[in-house]
Order: C-alpha cells, then structure tokens, then sequence
C-alpha cells in the first residue's frame, strides 16, 4: 500500500514543483519548422539482432540520439486502448498529481515504476471504478514496452564498444559489464501524462521548452489527442513534438501511430560516453520540446513514458556516491521541502525529484534481494502459511538462514526464526589480500605461467590460457594469478546467453575441497577435485548445478589442478570436447572463464577475475568476447603471440553468489524527475 506520509509528500512536491530545463531557446514557430523523419527499425530485425542497417541505427544515436521501433506484435492497439482510457481516469484517480505549466496547459500524471522480479512492475493504485479499464489496458501495454526496451538495450549493447566495467558497486567487487546489464538492472520509471491546454493560450508558446532528460534512455508512445469520453480524435501523432537537432535546427517528429520512440538522455553523456572507445561513436542526447496543440475543452492530449535509470547500488562517477544514495538524498530534501542542490542531484540540468510510492509485489511474492520473487517457486503455498503452519515468518533469506539486509549474495524467501542479519561467506584461510609478498612475486608468477611446450598462449588478465592441438585434442593450461578458491574453464552457453553466455555453459572447474553444501561451504579437509559441469539455465548460484556430469566418451583422467601453495593456481586438460560438446579445431570458439580467490562457497569470482572470449585452435588468433567486430586491430586481440587485455565480471539478476555473477540493491522508494515530460 501507498504511505500515507508519501501520498503527502507528493501532493506537497507536486504543488510546489518548478521545472528547470536544460535548455530554454528562441525557435521558430511550429508551423516554420522542418519535418524530421527519425530512423525507423523493425521490432523483428531489432530482437532478431540482424537485417538491418547497424550503421545507420549507430548514426541515428550518435547524430540525433532518438529512433523509432514499428511493426511490434500487438503493440499499436494496446498504445490506442491505454491512452484512450487515461484521460478519463486521470479526472477520477487520487492517484493523478496536476501541474499547471505556464502556457496555462494542465498535466495529470499518474506515476509507476517497475523493478526486476515477478511482479516487478508496480501498479498504480486507483480509488475510482472510472479506472478498471485503464488499468488492465495499461498493464499489457506496459509489458510489451518493457519487452522492446530490453531488445533495445541490448541490441545498442552490442553495437557499441565500451571501456568495462560500464559501473560497478562502491566497494568495486562487482561490476555491471555493459550497456544491457545495466539496463537490466535498472529501475525502469514510468509516467501516463494527460495534457490540456486552454483555448486562449498562445498556439506558438510551447508548453515545455527545450531540455533533456535525466536518465540513459527514455521509450514512449507518440502523443494521441482524445476526449473524455475515451475517443480517438484524428490529429497526427507527431503534433507538437520538437526537437532540436545537431546543427541547432528545431523540428517537428514526423511519428507513426504503430511506432516506439527510444530517446537517449543525459546519462550518456555521464556513463556512456566517457567509456566509448570509438570517438566517432559517441552517443547523443535529445534536446526537446513539446508544444501541445489547441483543442476542445472536453480534449487531451495522452502519452506514456519508460525511462531507465542505472541501478542503485552502481557508484556515479561524477559524485562518486552510489544512485541510490543520491535518491536517498532528493528522498530527504523532498521531504523537508527543501529547494536545493540535492533535489537536483544525479539529475540532468537542475531537474528536480520526486518521490513515488512502496514497492508492492503481487500476490505470493515478496519483495527479496532487490526484486520481487516467488514463495510458491520455493514451496510457500501461501503468504500466511509460515506464521499459521510453521510458527515463523516469511523473509528473505540466505542459504545460512541470515536475514537480507542489504548487498549482495544467495537469497530467497523461506520460513525462519532467525535473528542473524546476513554476513560475508567466509574467506579462505589465506586469501587474495594476504598472500605473502615476499613469495607470491610478479617473478614466481612469470615462471609458473610460462608457455614452454605450448604453441600459442592468450593473456586474459588475471589469467592466461595456452594451448596446443595434438592428435585432434586441446592440450590446454589455465592459469590464474590467485588463490584456490575455484578455477573454471569452458564452453560459452551461445552468443549472446544470460550473463555473458554464463546460464547454461559446459566448463572444467577446479574446487579445493568436496562434500559442497550451500550452508557451510566447501569441505577443505578433503581432497581437491577437478570435474566436468553444467552451469543452470535459470539460476547461477553453485548450489543449483554443484553435480558434476559424465559425458559419455570424455577423458577426464587428463584433468590436472596445479597450486603453488596460497599464491597460484592453475588446471590443465587434454581433451577433444566438453559434456560431450567438442571443441572445432579449424574454427572459432567461444569461451568462458572464472577464478575465485576470496572463499571456500563457490561463491561470486571477484571483480575482473572473469571472461568471454574467442579462440581459433589451430590459427592461435584469440581475443575478448567484446571486442569481436569492434578495434580489429588492437591491443585486445592476440595473433598467437600473447598478446590480450582484461575482461571484468557481469551483472547477474538471478544469484550473485554465483561464480561468475552478483545482484544490485534497489532502494524501497523509487525517485523520478521532472524531466518525464512529453
């Protein structure tokens, strides 16, 4: 449920809020401007990866920053049957907040957000019958944008070439490796705008002057004019829209009824850009305006908005404090109803924040490690069952039975009496920090890494892996400058996979003890042990996949682990295959690697101490996974002659204990800013 000392803050933020724009420019009228054609993509080539004009879509960001998706199953007719219904709720709900712009046009606003999970997508929550078909409408039509921003983010993922980690946490133990993590890992903010303007107002005096918005990216449905009594009014989706383009033109968006506009905003220029290493590739952020058009009384103008913000627990690289604490800050100005430097803090041009209401799951969900999930995936038939049944409460839950606070690690709902606030696995005996200087030299490294009888080698980082081909086998050695924590080697899932290609990958993976139980570890009294794995599909923590497996054929006798004791670590293996999936000797290879240098729980490998790349067996051409297409010639890729560069650690949304993966934490309140405002 909605506090109800939030609802207050609302009202009080909303009453008093003045828009600060990023640009205020003299432009011509709306009738002088030129008519801009954005560049448009179909859904299918966009989730598909492929058949359309990657360069033209990079050079729309780059030069424009804003291009439109069509042809999006379903999509068209549920933007109609949402924005036909939102004007007439948006006159009935408690949940709309009014701000009056200058040219007297009023904007009714009802607020969302939506965060990872099942029942991520928080519902508005309406007081008035007016609503219910607005409601069930704007719930598909939320999905389905949802759906295409994350094709989106992805796909621009994929075509840009980024200095990684993009962000990582405060303590830099995990990191967000590119442009679709952090989209991933986002909370998503959501506003559907009614707008109406006074019929004495004058037409050439725009209702929103030309600003960007805060955030990476913002996707919204062209503007729909409708009346009160939920019907179409025939006025062209691109009325009223502007934008300001690279040579300082102002023009009007010629928009189609079936497109999804994707806008870049300001937080490119904060997180993206400096991490581009293609100059010509830089990303641009859309100066805009709106103007909305004259119409009867009984008319609006209705619109809907997703921007993503990065995640909370991700540092700013400007400030240097995390998103979430900057929320937190605009939170508690807003509160006190301060108008200072925090209420603009993390937003685009002295915007200013507001705040929206508790994260409230769906039912048999609770809100755990950030995102809402299920009770009923972990054996909770209902929500009342463990304090009725069991005596206990429901909470979220490690597999040490320490109760979430905060962070990162393995957590789920469950039944439980305990006390214990959730604590750090425990660390090896001798771990990364505390090796002995004095015998873990850059020199005793060198010699235990070297390539002697190996014909070509590839530096990864942390680790190096050498290689050579006999009798139709890979002789190969991992060898990672860490600890015996773990040590894992394999076959990437596919192109593209959850998490880097790490759900679902075939590895070799090296552990310094047996009997493995998510509770206490490893046992590090028994012997170390090399085996054959599969990684989950769905789920990353080592508990779900700590089986090993026996593919028929696989000669797992030449499995070696190599230790200089409390320093290095090393596996080597000959073999033609993994899990019965064999290697192409006269082609590429995709690959994955992890190390663990921290812990005895088979837990997340540590930050850099992981990697996707690409090897050509017989050719000795190797590089990082991220680099495939983009800087061919450069410093990451190795013609055989160990030539590399590092690769750092992904984000993961299903268990951060995971040995390649880790979660952000969301703040309970999300903040959203001004700068919605189409």
């Amino acid at each position: 449920p909605i506090l109800n000392k939030t609802n207050r803050l609302i009202m009080k933020i909303s009453a008093a809020i003045i828009a600060l724009l990023a640009f205020s420019l003299d432009g011509a009228s709306a009738k002088d401007m030129p008519l801009y054609q954005p560049h448009r993509i179909s859904y299918e080539e966009l989730v598909m990866n492929k058949g359309y004009d990657t360069e033209s879509f990079m050079d729309a960001l780059s030069s424009v920053g804003l291009i439109t998706v069509n042809g999006i199953p379903g999509y068209a007719p549920q933007r109609n049957d949402a924005l036909l219904r939102l004007h007439g709720c948006s006159l009935e709900s408690k949940a709309a907040l009014s701000h009056k712009f200058e040219d007297g046009t009023v904007r009714r606003t009802m607020a969302t957000h939506t965060i990872p999970g099942p029942g991520g997508a928080q519902s508005i929550l309406h007081d008035s019958d007016a609503c219910a078909s607005f409601d069930a409408a704007s719930k598909t039509l939320r999905s389905t944008v949802a759906d295409v921003t994350a094709a989106f983010g992805k796909s621009l993922g994929d075509f840009i070439s980024i200095e990684k980690p993009l962000l990582e946490t405060e303590d830099g133990m995990y990191a967000f490796g590119g442009f679709a993590d952090v989209v991933e890992n986002g909370e998503h903010l959501e506003h559907f705008h009614s707008y109406q303007r006074p019929a004495d107002s004058a037409q050439d005096e725009k209702t929103i002057e030309f600003h960007t918005d805060q955030g990476l990216f913002i996707a919204f449905t062209p503007g729909l004019m409708v009346d009160s009594q939920d019907n179409m009014i025939e006025t062209q989706s691109s009325s009223g829209f502007h934008i300001e383009l690279k040579d300082g033109t102002h023009a009007l968006v010629d928009f189609q009824d079936d497109d999804l506009v994707f806008m870049l905003g300001d937080g490119v220029n904060q997180i993206i850009n400096p991490k581009i290493q293609d100059e010509g590739k830089k990303l641009r952020a859309t100066p805009h305006a709106l103007s909305i058009p004259n119409h009867k009384e009984d008319e609006a103008r209705a619109w809907y908005g997703r921007m993503v913000l990065p995640p909370t627990d991700a540092v700013h690289p400007e400030h240097g404090d995390t998103f979430g604490n900057i929320r937190n800050l605009m939170i508690d100005a807003a509160g006190k109803g301060e108008q200072t430097e925090k209420l603009s803090l993390g937003c685009s041009s002295s915007q200013t924040a507001r705040n929206l209401e508790e994260i409230v799951c769906q039912e048999n969900s609770i809100y755990c490690w950030a995102r809402c999930m299920s009770i009923l995936e972990e054996g909770i038939p209902h929500e009342n069952y463990c304090q009725e049944e069991r005596n206990l409460r429901l909470d979220c839950v490690n597999p040490r039975n320490q109760t979430y606070t905060g962070g990162h690690g393995d957590y789920y709902p469950a039944c439980t009496a305990s006390a214990e606030n959730a604590t750090s696995y425990p660390k090896l005996p001798v771990y990364q920090e505390i090796r002995d200087p004095d015998i873990c030299t850059d020199a005793a490294y060198n010699d235990f890494a070297k390539t002697d009888g190996y014909a070509h080698s590839f530096d990864l980082g942390p680790s190096i892996f050498m290689w050579s081909v006999v009798d139709g086998e890979v002789n190969g050695r991992l060898v990672f400058d860490g600890v015996f924590g773990y040590l894992a080697i394999g076959h990437a899932s596919y192109a593209g996979g959850p998490h880097d290609s790490m759900n679902g990958a075939s590895i070799i993976m090296a552990l310094p003890g047996g009997d493995y139980s998510a509770v206490t570890g490893l046992d590090m009294s028994l012997e170390p042990n090399i085996n054959e794995y599969v990684i989950s599909h769905t789920a990353s923590a080592f508990r779900h996949w700590k089986e090993p497996v026996s593919a028929s054929g696989a000669n797992t006798s030449s499995y070696e682990i190599e230790v200089v004791e409390n320093c290095f670590t090393a596996i080597k293996f000959k073999t033609s295959e993994i899990n019965g999936i064999p290697f192409d000797l006269n082609g590429k290879n995709d690959l994955i690697w992890a190390g663990n240098n921290q812990d005895y729980y088979a837990g997340y490998h540590g930050y850099g101490n992981r990697g996707t790349f690409v090897v050509d067996f017989s050719s000795g051409e190797a590089y990082m996974k991220r680099d495939e297409g983009h800087n061919q010639d450069g410093d990451n890729r190795n013609d055989g002659n160990n030539q590399g560069g590092k690769d750092v650690a992904s984000k993961n949304t299903s268990d951060a204990s995971s040995m390649f993966s880790s979660w952000s934490t969301t703040s309970l309140l999300a903040i959203i800013c001004i700068s919605l405002c189409m």
